[in-house]
């Protein structure tokens, strides 16, 4: 399944023939591979293009608490990530991969889910891994996500 990106992106190669660069993020699942429309497969980033990585961000607020629950924490990471894309001039929609790293991944992949899906909301999805992890560098923080977003060059 090939998003509108790569649709784009072939039109403006045939409308400018070969000498133009490809200029969108290209989002694919090849046949022969799982697909979910949690994630896309395969990321192609063209040269060019302004790369953005985040950290993995935790629960953590700006005074270093972060809430007890799976959902709660879920959405204040999500939250957090908005953030720091937005210090950037940039959207869920931007997002090209991310990594997840959740402790006792069988409570909170629902929560983590959920949180995701509202973040990422309509926007393709990108690259994605989700990983069960023994802890964080605190005790009481439940996941940790990081990402990578690409914006084409100015």
């Amino acid at each position: 399944m090939k998003t509108i990106l790569t649709i784009l992106a072939g039109a403006t190669a045939l409308a400018s023939g070969p000498a133009m660069a490809q200029t969108a993020v290209v989002r694919d699942n090849p046949p022969g591979l799982f697909t979910s429309p949690r994630f896309t497969n395969v990321v192609e980033v063209p040269a060019g293009t302004r790369l953005v990585f985040v950290s993995g961000l935790t629960a953590q607020g700006p005074d270093g608490a972060a809430p007890k629950e799976p959902q709660a924490q879920a959405d204040a990471v999500f939250g957090n990530l908005r953030t720091a894309l937005a210090a950037r001039g940039l959207t869920p929609a931007d997002v090209i991969q991310v990594r997840a790293f959740l402790v006792d991944i069988a409570t909170t992949l629902p929560a983590y889910r959920k949180a995701y899906g509202d973040f990422i909301g309509k926007a393709p999805p990108p690259a994605s891994t989700a990983v069960g992890v023994a802890g964080l560098v605190r005790p009481d923080l439940l996941l940790e996500v990081e990402l990578v977003a690409a914006k084409p060059g100015r």
